[in-house]
């Protein structure tokens, strides 16, 4: 109970302190998905609602971002909180990450319990206009026996997202035996103004899971 109190009261704190500086920025926004499919698995195979909340101050980041099924399934309920941290460089920016993964609608689980909460330490670089490549590496150090990890590569051309995400040793979480590519493909995206402050971002993605042989065509609209 007191490394879960510890660890609220740290959130707490972390909120406050973006909401009450000076030069903090508070956002807000929702998505709308066909399907929830994330690092090559679809969650709740049902349209998905995403909205999110965050907070930055100078290059820190912290927010929260909802998954939830339009047919409640629980498979589809996400509530995630992360923080993170931006190194701003003339080579390109480097950031560390930490995110708090908890499906809240599992019959199985308890919000307040620390079995709930699979927790992710990432770090990522993403290039500059001239090379812009981008790289994401994560690994889970909570409720996850195989300390799974997933590295992903992207590369983006104007409006054309290219990615390609592996596993590089066994992992249930990613449903794996051993080294794998499980997300690769491209997404492309464009944003369609429809009044002087109003704008709608559209984005379709095709993303291939080559490990289990799954294809997905996501298409979703963001306000």
């Amino acid at each position: 109970m007191k490394t879960k109190l510890k660890t609220f009261a740290l959130l707490f704190a972390g909120l406050l302190f973006f909401a009450t500086d000076a030069y903090s920025q508070l956002s807000f926004g929702t998505e709308a998905y066909n399907r929830y499919v994330w690092r090559g698995a679809d969650f709740g195979n049902s349209p998905s609602i995403q909205p999110d909340i965050n907070y930055t101050a100078g290059n820190f980041e912290i927010g929260t971002w909802a998954a939830f099924a339009t047919t409640g399934d629980p498979a589809g309920t996400e509530v995630d909180f992360y923080s993170s941290y931006t190194f701003a460089t003339e080579a390109g920016d480097f950031s560390l990450a930490v995110t708090d993964y908890t499906f809240p609608d599992d019959p199985t689980g308890n919000y307040f319990s620390s079995e709930s909460h699979f927790i992710e330490i990432g770090a990522g670089y993403a290039g500059t206009e001239s090379f812009p490549i981008t790289i994401f590496t994560g690994v889970f150090v909570t409720n996850d026996d195989d300390y799974s990890v997933y590295t992903e590569l992207g590369y983006e051309i104007g409006e054309v997202a290219l990615f390609m995400g592996f596993t590089p040793s066994e992992s249930q979480l990613y449903g794996t035996t051993g080294a794998g590519v499980i997300n690769t493909g491209f997404s492309v995206t464009r944003d369609v103004q429809i009044s002087e402050t109003f704008s709608v971002g559209l984005n379709g993605s095709v993303i291939a899971n080559p490990y289990s042989d799954n294809l997905f065509f996501l298409v979703g609209l963001g306000f």
